[in-house]
């Protein structure tokens, strides 16, 4: 492997891989803090409800400035597994979720 072969994955977190053409690996960024922050929070707390969640939201707002919001948890359903019981939906980290925090939590202890 080359230094710019090197370069150029360096900043990307393999969460899904099978070993044929036809199902490539599939990466994610690993600079994404907003995307780390929450899936820290729903993994830290195990199932958060969609209250909580919003409550987290207007947090992460206030300290960043930014302007998360609920899109960005349907624009990243992915990492997270969906239920609804009683009107109240919850969310934990899906299957992949957990994957990339996992890769990200040991990038940075390196």
């Amino acid at each position: 492997m080359t230094f710019d072969d090197y370069m150029l994955t360096e900043g990307l977190v393999v969460f899904k891989r099978k070993y044929t053409e036809n199902f490539p690996a599939r990466t994610v960024s690993d600079t994404a803090p907003v995307r780390e922050r929450v899936l820290s929070f729903v993994r830290e707390k195990g199932t958060v409800t969609h209250k909580e969640l919003m409550e987290f939201f207007k947090g992460l707002n206030e300290e960043t400035g930014g302007t998360t919001s609920r899109k960005w948890v349907n624009k990243n359903s992915r990492y997270f597994v969906v239920k609804e019981k009683n009107n109240i939906k919850t969310y934990t980290l899906s299957a992949i979720g957990k994957r990339v925090h996992e890769s990200i939590m040991k990038q940075k202890t390196f």
